[in-house]
């Protein structure tokens, strides 16, 4: 069985990933036709999709034999300064390019995936690395990744956010990383030729190193495939196996990814929405607002009836009982016989008699009096009071008698219930009056929130909810695979235009969410 190995090309638009690629299979095979379809121009990804290519090879090696030297091997790493290069790099006729099978070499195909560039000008990020995912999906591990750069695109922002979204998405991968500058002419191929170009290599190697947090082997190569000098092709194909064999020393690392960071595009089209969830968020709390304001004032309508009923009842109780009608409280009738002739003419002075009416419950308001031969000499008490006291003498030589009835009225009998019932009137205004105002701000501000809807108020929580739970999946920096494709294969964040992904993105969690 021939083993195989895993590599993954990545890099942004224009880094040469294409190119490098094709390269590779020329040095497997020099007679292989370049498939220049396959370059990209400009900032636009040439490759819109991931390629799952497989090159076969046993690794041959290049020698580069000096004609004028009895075909003795070039050493072009001892090239020590820029100008012998260059002049090494003219030679044309005199130099010669072997290539050989290495000893003990097998044959071993690498299986190459080249990825969509990030930063494309046509804004299909999203959409490549939602491909990149999908592709990858299937694979188990990787034994090598190949990171583009290419010196000539200034580490912009533009370009830092593509390398940082690289590294987020293979965190898994990144002892396996190598940074190849691409695009490196080969007189710059060795450092310590040039340290002008040297130090521009290093500041953009401090960047990759700082993001993935450790520090990544470099390689610089000049995939120019117009370039056909053997001391060019020598020193690109000499590169390559170099890079070819590291893979082969490489432990594969497993591919366990279940999300994936945002990139700042997302996040910029997530803000969008995530304001505008914001606005129709507060909406519906002030529709809810307004059911809630108009349950309540009709919770409050039977109790503002049920207040005005218990005033109506105490009215009707004082109308009855604050009356000058008259209730009896006592009533006697007494009668003193004349008994004989002598008792009145030699018993003395005409007999004295008293009558006692003691404490009553009511004060006395009232008193009828009838009397026959009787003259009343002392009282105590009696009207205004609760009790009455007479004394009174009997004619003589009559049969005396009286009746006597008290009164008092019916107020001073229920004084104290309509002053109680006064009180809880006065008490029971006071809560009508709470309670009207506060009936007519709850349907003012019901009227106010109510807005267009006809939702209830359960409808229009269950909104709430929702938007809450839109907002939230809106506010957080990663995605689960499954989501990150399915909004992807949506065209959710496809091109430049946010408001219009903005759009898109509303409607497709709004639909998601179940939001109508």
């Amino acid at each position: 069985t021939i083993p195989t190995y895993n590599i993954l090309l990545l890099g942004p638009t224009q880094s040469g990933k294409n190119t490098f690629l094709e390269s590779v299979k020329l040095y497997a095979n020099p007679t292989y036709k370049v498939n220049t379809a396959r370059i990209g121009i400009g900032n636009q990804s040439c490759t819109q999709e991931v390629y799952d290519e497989v090159v076969s090879t046993n690794l041959p090696i290049y020698r580069l034999l000096d004609q004028d030297n009895d075909n003795r091997d070039l050493d072009v790493t001892a090239m020590k300064n820029e100008k012998a290069l260059k002049k090494l790099l003219l030679r044309d006729d005199d130099v010669e390019l072997k290539q050989e099978e290495a000893s003990g070499s097998t044959t071993v195909q690498l299986r190459f995936f080249d990825t969509p560039g990030l930063d494309d000008t046509d804004g299909n990020d999203t959409k490549h690395i939602a491909q990149i995912l999908s592709a990858l999906s299937v694979v188990h591990e990787f034994h090598f990744v190949i990171l583009m750069d290419s010196h000539h695109v200034p580490l912009l922002a533009s370009q830092k956010n593509a390398f940082k979204a690289y590294f987020g998405l293979f965190e898994e991968l990144k002892g396996l990383i190598t940074i190849v500058h691409t695009k490196v002419f080969n007189h710059h191929r060795y450092p310590g030729i040039n340290p002008t170009f040297d130090a521009k290599l290093l500041e953009r190697s401090n960047f990759f190193n700082e993001v993935v947090g450790r520090e990544i082997p470099t390689k610089r190569i000049d995939c120019d495939l117009e370039e056909t000098g053997p001391v060019h092709v020598y020193m690109t194909r000499s590169m390559i196996r170099e890079i070819l064999e590291a893979v082969l020393t490489k432990t594969p690392a497993p591919m366990r990814r279940t999300y994936i960071h945002k990139l700042p595009p997302m996040i910029e089209v997530d803000k969008i929405v995530h304001r505008r969830c914001e606005g129709k968020l507060d909406a519906v709390l002030k529709a809810c607002d307004s059911r809630r304001k108009t349950n309540e004032a009709a919770q409050l309508a039977p109790r503002i009836e049920e207040t005005k009923r218990e005033i109506g009842w105490r009215n009707d109780h004082i109308r009855q009982h604050d009356t000058d009608e008259r209730i009896q409280l006592f009533h006697q009738r007494h009668n003193v016989h004349y008994e004989n002739w002598w008792a009145d003419v030699f018993g003395g002075a005409e007999q004295v008699h008293r009558m006692e009416f003691h404490h009553q419950e009511h004060t006395i308001d009232h008193i009828d009096m009838g009397q026959h031969a009787i003259r009343w000499q002392h009282q105590e008490g009696g009207k205004g009071h609760k009790f009455w006291k007479v004394q009174f003498k009997r004619h003589p030589f009559q049969t005396a008698h009286w009746w006597t009835t008290l009164y008092t009225m019916k107020r001073t009998k229920h004084r104290h219930d309509i002053t109680r019932w006064k009180s809880e009137i006065g008490g029971l205004n006071r809560t009508l009056e709470n309670q009207n105002r506060e009936h007519t701000t709850l349907l003012t501000i019901a009227s106010q929130n109510a807005g267009n809807t006809s939702e209830s108020l359960e409808q229009l929580t269950s909104k709430a909810d929702k938007y809450r739970m839109m907002m939230n999946h809106l506010a957080t920096k990663d995605l689960s695979m499954e989501l990150f494709q399915e909004l992807a294969n949506a065209d959710i964040y496809q091109g430049t235009d946010f408001n219009r992904n903005a759009d898109a993105l509303e409607n497709h969690l709004a639909r998601k969410f179940g939001i109508v």
